[in-house]
């Protein structure tokens, strides 16, 4: 009985995450998409549109932390990255004289310390075999693209923009190719309940 009930909160868990790793990879993937349909994107539209994205992104983070059972540890840290996302969203919305330097390096330190905590978490969430490869490889491509903008500050607009928007898809891939992965788990963890259920031998009283 108690297996049992491990399993179906562990269906539950995988459930919540596979829901926000998805939303957010969708949103990072719109993002780009805007970015490379509308290159000639004015700043202050820019820094909108990146900070609805962070915002959304952290606060989808820190709604799925506080609804998925895991320890205290597990919970703080996905609680700590999405209050980075939402913290980052809000700075840039009440900063509007904010420079288009500005912004990239606002970007750029968002995507390290966005991919030190997937990183962490890769090792922190109870997961295993692809999963924490996908996770820590979304990772560590955030981390090298915040190194990239920061080491090519002077690079031009064009230039900026395309970094920006492969940033973002590359992002929403990873974060979506991780979400059906633990959609594949939690199909896996549902077929062996109902195979544990029909295999249930009947005792009779």
């Amino acid at each position: 009985m108690y297996l049992e009930t491990q399993l179906k909160e562990g269906e539950r868990s995988l459930a919540r995450i596979w829901k926000v790793a998805a939303l957010r990879g969708v949103f990072a993937i719109a993002f780009a998409v805007v970015i490379l349909i509308w290159p000639s994107i004015g700043l202050t539209a820019l820094i909108a549109l990146f900070g609805a994205f962070a915002l959304v992104s952290g606060v989808g983070t820190i709604a799925g932390a506080i609804r998925i059972p895991m320890e205290r540890r597990q919970r703080i840290w996905l609680v700590s990255e999405g209050l980075l996302g939402a913290a980052v969203g809000i700075v840039v919305f009440v900063w509007p004289d904010l420079s288009a330097l500005g912004l990239l390096y606002a970007i750029a330190a968002w995507a390290i310390a966005m991919g030190i905590f997937e990183i962490g978490l890769a090792f922190e969430l109870p997961l295993g075999g692809r999963r924490v490869l996908l996770l820590g490889l979304g990772g560590l491509l955030s981390i090298a693209f915040g190194v990239i903008m920061f080491a090519e500050p002077g690079a031009g607009a064009v230039a900026l923009l395309t970094l920006i928007a492969a940033f973002a898809l590359v992002t929403g891939i990873t974060r979506i190719a991780f979400a059906i992965e633990l959609r594949r788990v939690l199909g896996e963890i549902e077929h062996g309940l109902r195979l544990r259920f029909k295999t249930k031998p009947v005792t009779h009283g």
